[in-house]
């Protein structure tokens, strides 16, 4: 497998994960493409908890498991029939964790959170949360304003003063399915500011097209919702576990 590949992708695609499994079940093709990296093609299935991701990988067939019930991730090369994994108790990947209305960093770790008001943003209301980190590799507070429809972050601002705004530009079909279009714009500690789209399906509870700054696209097509089977969100018996070197991620 190659591994620099393998990571870039993996942060890819764990942009995914935020909402999956929290809506209805469903499988569907995907397609993506980036400046300078060319298409990539697969397959990915949600059930409750759990997603699972098919593409290619330099002609290797790659599966992604992310199970965010035992905060887990897995990488399986069908060809070597080998994988490795990354979370359990040592760590937490992103959009992992349990879903808690009342408390939006249940499950980070080293994260703590408070809410301290409501307020409309951009005509929607939302609860303003401040995310603090206990750990002392890290400082500084992040504020997240979380609209109180949907639970997703509207405005977020970091403490290196960057940030992030989403806006709600109305309605539109997409694969056939009724979604909503949401306009993001990201500000750079250097105050320059891009522009990216997001249309999500409040059905699957996961955004099924991007068009992102710099020139990413990615479109989710024959999506068909209903229950997944269980076996396809664990490793196929038989494969090897590669055990990454301390501190390099997965293991």
């Amino acid at each position: 497998m190659n591994l620099k590949y393998f990571f870039a992708l993996f942060l890819l695609l764990t942009s995914m994960v935020a909402t999956a499994g929290s809506g209805s079940e469903f499988s569907a093709d995907f397609i993506q493409s980036a400046p300078q990296q060319g298409e990539q093609q697969g397959k990915i299935y949600v059930g409750k908890g759990r997603m699972r991701m098919e593409f290619d990988a330099n002609g290797s067939q790659i599966i992604q498991i992310v199970d965010s019930q035992q905060q887990m991730v897995y990488m399986i090369n069908t060809e070597e029939k080998s994988y490795m994994r990354q979370g359990g108790q040592s760590g937490m990947m992103p959009g992992a964790g349990p879903q808690d209305s009342t408390n939006p960093c249940a499950g980070m770790k080293n994260i703590t959170c408070k809410r301290v008001g409501e307020e409309k943003i951009n005509g929607r209301l939302a609860e303003k949360w401040e995310f603090s980190s206990t750990s002392q590799a890290q400082s500084g507070k992040m504020t997240t304003w979380l609209d109180k429809e949907r639970r997703i972050p509207v405005r977020q601002t970091m403490p290196d003063g960057s940030g992030m705004e989403l806006a709600f530009r109305g309605t539109e079909k997409v694969s056939g399915r009724m979604t909503e279009k949401w306009e993001m714009k990201t500000t750079s500690t250097d105050g320059e500011s891009q522009v990216s789209y997001q249309w999500f399906d409040p059905e699957l509870n996961m955004n099924i097209r991007e068009y992102n700054a710099g020139g990413f696209k990615r479109e989710m097509r024959n999506i068909k919702t209903g229950k997944q089977p269980a076996t396809l969100f664990t490793v196929p018996p038989g494969y090897q576990e590669i055990i990454m070197p301390q501190g390099g991620g997965y293991r």
